[in-house]
């Protein structure tokens, strides 16, 4: 029992001066993001969120106002890539009249849809897996930007969030579908164990 629990320990200690781990990571990453709806990207955030409450909240005892800034600053860029992910997996679908033109191009909409939501939830997953990995220092330093301003490309994924609401919110006159098939859409792409 001591010789796997210190070998384990070994191993977590050295993880990252093993190649095979990085590729291994790696690797997994891609098939998660390829295989997973942007559903279960929102509880990966939910639960990156929890461990920030925890850093800010409880582990440098901050109070309210600073500990959700902090949580917001340290998930601003995840939820700018969910956002967009969800407004392009809305406006890229094939059911969605910008796509649903015909034959070809159907085909490469379909292809850059793919893309469109692979990278946002790759990006995600990788930074949640990054988080974890290396739990004891995330939760030591707090982010570089607290007690600043918010820098401009806080602002501007502030401001991609928005826009990518309203782009949802108003997706049914502004693509001229119909309100159940946007619906439908977002429930197969932010339903969690919709796969």
């Amino acid at each position: 029992m001591s010789f796997s629990h210190q070998s384990l320990r070994n191993f977590a200690h050295q993880h990252d001066d093993i190649p095979a781990f990085h590729a291994g990571y790696l690797l997994l990453t891609i098939l998660s993001a390829a295989m997973l709806n942007l559903g279960a990207f929102v509880l990966l955030i939910a639960a990156h969120m929890s461990l920030d409450f925890v850093k800010y909240r409880e582990r440098n005892g901050l109070p309210w106002s600073q500990t959700f800034e902090g949580m917001l600053r340290e998930s601003l860029v995840d939820l700018t890539l969910l956002f967009t992910g969800v407004a392009l997996s809305v406006y890229l679908h094939h059911h969605v009249a910008v796509a649903a033109l015909s034959g070809m191009f159907l085909e490469q909409v379909k292809l850059v849809r793919a893309l469109a939501l692979f990278v946002p939830k790759f990006e995600i997953l990788r930074h949640f897996v990054v988080a974890v990995l290396s739990l004891r220092s995330y939760l030591s330093e707090l982010h570089p930007g607290m007690h600043t301003g918010w820098s401009g490309p806080e602002r501007l994924c502030m401001a991609l969030c928005v826009l990518s609401i309203v782009l949802v919110a108003f997706a049914s006159p502004l693509m001229s579908a119909p309100g159940d098939v946007v619906t439908a859409i977002l429930a197969d792409e932010l339903i969690p164990w919709r796969l």
